[in-house]
């Protein structure tokens, strides 16, 4: 397993960028001085949602007899209309910005925590991974390539309020659109992946293909 481009990928799908411009609404309810807190403890609200998926991944897909590739289609599918919003903000849907009602009070699980940190994709990726590397070498890998991954988002959150003004607008829009992008490239060959597997004729749940890995 390739940790770097392991890590690196995890951190896209978790796409923290996109999460640091939604903050400043969806943080408007919360004093100044609770808000640092709020953020930490969202996200470990979203790192312990990350981590069950992580471990109990093979035995919820064996429990619902539910094929990897199966799921690394599905992930793709959700994953591409995520990435698709982050392109074209007038149809986003789960990364959209949070009801009014919503947005009046303070956060707590949803919606940052989930599932605009650990969203389906973050968690199809996790759990599709977490049951092929089980009981492997590569496992601890992969637990400490989202350890990292979640550490990185978090410290992104952190100091994105002078992130956001020093982009200003225009470069977090960018900046968005680009993670878009490479979702999209992402989703479409999770998509492929899981197809290729299903043709081919894999039945068994702990059967995971080599091109399923997130990084070999």
């Amino acid at each position: 397993m390739n940790f770097i481009s392991t890590t690196f990928l995890l951190f896209l799908l978790l796409d923290p960028l996109a999460l640091a411009v939604m903050l400043p609404s969806l943080l408007r309810a919360v004093p100044e001085k609770r808000r640092r807190f709020v953020i930490v403890r969202e996200m470990f609200f979203g790192l312990i949602i990350l981590l069950v998926f992580l471990f109990a991944g093979k035995h919820l897909l064996d429990f619902f007899g539910l094929a990897p590739s199966t799921l690394s289609i599905s992930g793709g599918v959700v994953l591409f209309l995520l990435a698709l919003g982050m392109l074209f903000p007038g149809i986003a849907a789960m990364t959209s910005a949070t009801q009014e009602s919503e947005r009046d009070s303070e956060p707590f699980i949803v919606p940052i925590a989930i599932p605009l940190f650990a969203g389906p994709g973050a968690i199809a990726i996790v759990m599709l991974n977490g049951s092929k590397f089980l009981n492997t070498p590569n496992f601890f890998t992969f637990v400490l390539s989202v350890l990292v991954a979640w550490g990185a988002s978090l410290l992104l959150l952190l100091v994105s309020p002078k992130l956001v003004k020093i982009l200003g607008r225009r470069g977090n829009i960018a900046l968005e659109r680009l993670v878009g992008v490479m979702l999209i490239l992402i989703s479409v060959q999770m998509f492929f992946d899981g197809l290729t597997a299903y043709t081919s004729g894999e039945k068994n749940p702990g059967d995971v293909p080599a091109k399923h890995q997130i990084a070999q």
